[in-house]
């Protein structure tokens, strides 16, 4: 009933769009109706005219005769005219009532006794034209009498008759013709009218309706993202809290392998290392499959080495399938690049997700990882298939049909034997399908079952420059003395003692107000700041370094982010309040090396020295000033680029803003500003799909700030260098 009420103005206007059409054609009939009945009016008033011409033609050939006779010499010649006038009148008169055969008959005993009197009156005519024959003026009387024209005369009038009672009824037929196309014209003018008054009626009420609803919809709009706001913040808050406990568990177990354990204190702490593990791995399948529902779930893009993450992610789930006296084999076709580009991490989660659903439903036999090269796709990209092969217990093409669905474990007899949530399948799904791939199954119940998935994945612009993992030297013992910032008493003991085990010297505090005045009072070389504190959170804390309110000495000091949040967006948070980097929890000693690595080897320097020394050696085989010129450049071309970013976001034209980035990151790797060309480049490979308005924003924000500092440090390093001329 809805629906015909908002498609009633649409039919109305539309009906009298018809009617205006069909008025148009009636019109256009009664038109042709009313030329018609015009022309034939026309005709009429002709061959009545032609008819009265014919009588004037026969009384001036009569007239002419009579001149002959009273001058031979001078009228014979108008005589002749005369007569041939009258043909030519007789013709006429005969085309033009060809289409009546009253009238063709009657014009046609006209033409039969006139041109018996015309034979008559030519021949006297031509004998008193040649003197052939003395004529007196009773014989010219008597051959005139004898030649009366009084028959010819009455059916001219009855001609004339007929014409003026056809012009009578052609005149009614006008007349009536006239009056109801005007009847047609003003009735359908006023009905077209009245449709469509009442559908623009209708339709403005519609548009007030609309207009209601819309604000309704806005309403609701607005609750759903305030909604979806608070799901995300609690997300996000679980997320940190789980992950609090989860970190000190993790952090500890990984301390205590270290430490002297009998055989069983080993295997307790296996157990535990495993609980932990897939707790962690749970927590994040729920937190994957929220960034997913919201859209904010991001791919990555950096160079890896294949059968390093393959061996990794086999060493992972190693310990449970030995458990369960199951062999894990890898097999890598010869033909697959040894280095690709891609995102690792997310490619090695899907790998996890299979091998490990492959030991849950097996309980002997071999689980077969196999890679294979399917060739280049249309871009020359490797297209690679990833197969996992189980000797399981399989499943029918019923249960098939309910995999990768969330929540999903085929039948709830699976989830009461072998637990799980039933998200592995659905959120690697997901993942292989944003690398623009396909994932699907074989099974045969009791036999086993062929999980396989085929992405294709770019390959490094250089592959000299990347080393294998495997060759990889370990990391040297570190030093430095580092500040960490965070609330929770136990991450605070398992980040002091991994920072201790690395070789670096630490201090805790337990908020951001405490980290600024640790900063004023003693020098360290780096901040482990946590994001959520209370008091004043890491973002805030960061924001005020970066000010200058922990000192001037420390305003580009390095700061890595300790962040249990893993909503997509915190990174760029992290990134806007001007952090250098990023660690999730709970925290990898591994990573966490490589990062205290990176950034204690930069130091404070918002520009690596080695570049600048560089341009300046440069300069100096050169003899002219190339690093002058180079920070010119810089300082007049990057605030440009900033500004057109900020131009192609406002105007929704996102996809500016990677080639804009890239232009900045070109010019920023030159100088040396790695923070700012980190930046560029993390711009420049967004993928803009799934990436929104607020994180390219942030981005955008945190590149901006930097800019600020490599421009400030430029001004403070290299303005002495070159002092102006003298004027």
């Amino acid at each position: 009933m809805r629906n015909h009420h908002i498609k009633l103005p649409k039919i109305l206007a539309f009906s009298g769009l018809i009617t205006l059409a069909a008025l148009a054609l009636i019109i256009f009939y009664s038109t042709q109706n009313l030329l018609d009945s015009s022309a034939w009016r026309r005709h009429t008033y002709v061959v009545i005219s032609e008819i009265r011409g014919l009588k004037t033609a026969m009384e001036e050939a009569k007239v002419s005769l009579t001149s002959v006779y009273i001058n031979p010499y001078m009228s014979f010649d108008a005589f002749t005219k005369a007569e041939q006038n009258l043909q030519r009148n007789l013709v006429t008169v005969s085309e033009l009532v060809a289409d009546n055969k009253y009238q063709s008959r009657r014009i046609q005993k006209i033409t039969t006794l006139l041109n018996a009197k015309l034979a008559t009156w030519k021949n006297f005519a031509t004998n008193l034209h040649n003197h052939s024959k003395t004529i007196s003026t009773e014989e010219f009387r008597s051959m005139l009498a004898s030649t009366n024209t009084d028959e010819v005369n009455r059916t001219f009038a009855e001609m004339e008759s007929e014409e003026q009672n056809l012009l009578i009824r052609r005149d009614a037929r006008f007349e009536k013709d006239f009056q109801k196309t005007s009847a047609v014209v003003v009735f359908g003018v006023a009905l077209a009218f009245l449709l469509f008054f009442f559908s623009t009626s209708l339709l403005q009420r519609q548009i007030v309706l609309r207009k209601k609803i819309e604000l309704a919809l806005e309403e609701a709009r607005t609750k759903a993202q305030e909604a979806s706001t608070l799901k995300t913040s609690f997300l996000a808050n679980m997320s940190h809290e789980i992950r609090t406990p989860l970190n000190g568990i993790i952090g500890m177990t990984k301390l205590l392998e270290q430490t002297p354990m009998n055989a069983r204190q080993i295997d307790y702490l296996d157990t535990i290392k495993i609980s932990s593990t897939s707790l962690l791995a749970l927590i994040n399948d729920i937190l994957d499959l929220s960034k997913i529902e919201s859209g904010k779930f991001q791919l990555e893009e950096t160079n890896f080495e294949l059968s390093s993450l393959i061996k990794s992610a086999v060493s992972i789930v190693n310990y449970s399938a030995k458990l369960k006296n199951l062999e894990i084999k890898t097999e890598i076709d010869s033909t697959v690049p040894e280095f690709l580009t891609g995102d690792p991490l997310r490619l090695r989660q899907v790998l996890l997700n299979l091998i490990n659903n492959a030991i849950k439903f097996s309980e002997h036999g071999l689980i077969k990882v196999r890679v294979t090269h399917k060739g280049p796709d249309i871009h020359g990209s490797p297209h690679l298939l990833f197969e996992i092969i189980d000797q399981g217990v399989g499943f029918d093409t019923e249960t098939r049909s309910k995999l990768f669905q969330n929540f999903s474990q085929g039948d709830s007899s699976m989830t009461r034997k072998y637990g799980g949530t039933g998200l592995g399948l659905a959120i690697s799904k997901q993942i292989v399908e944003m690398m623009k791939g396909s994932i699907d199954v074989d099974s045969v119940k009791g036999i086993g079952s062929r999980f396989y998935f085929d992405v294709n994945l770019g390959l490094p612009q250089t592959d000299a420059a990347i080393q294998k993992i495997s060759n990889l030297k370990p990391v040297a013992p570190l030093q430095g003395h580092i500040l960490i910032a965070e609330d929770n008493l136990v991450n605070q003991k398992v980040v002091s003692e991994m920072l201790s085990t690395m070789g670096c010297t630490s201090r805790v505090v337990e908020n951001g107000n405490a980290a600024i005045a640790a900063l004023l009072s003693e020098k360290f070389d780096m901040v482990l700041m946590d994001a959520q504190m209370p008091i004043m959170d890491g973002y805030e804390a960061t924001r005020q370094i970066r000010k200058g309110q922990a000192g001037e000495d420390n305003k580009n000091i390095p700061i890595l982010a300790t962040t249990a949040n893993a909503i997509k967006g915190d990174i760029e948070l992290c990134l806007e309040a001007g952090m250098n980097d990023y660690i999730s929890k709970p925290i990898s000693y591994n990573d966490l090396a490589f990062k205290i690595s990176k950034w204690i080897g930069r130091g404070f320097n918002v520009i690596d020295p080695a570049s600048m020394d560089s341009l300046r050696q440069d300069e100096t085989k050169n003899g002219h000033s190339l690093l002058k010129e180079v920070v010119d450049i810089f300082n007049e071309d990057s605030p440009t680029l900033v500004a057109k970013m900020r131009e192609a976001i406002r105007d929704k034209h996102y996809e500016k803003a990677p080639a804009l980035a890239h232009n900045l990151k070109s010019s920023a790797a030159v100088l040396g500003a790695i923070r700012l060309k980190d930046l560029a480049e993390r711009i420049e490979t967004l993928d803009l799909k799934s990436t929104n308005e607020q994180q390219l924003t942030l981005l955008v924000d945190s590149l901006e700030k930097e800019l600020r500092l490599v421009q400030e440090y430029l001004g403070k390093n290299i303005r002495h260098e070159y002092p102006p001329p003298p004027l």
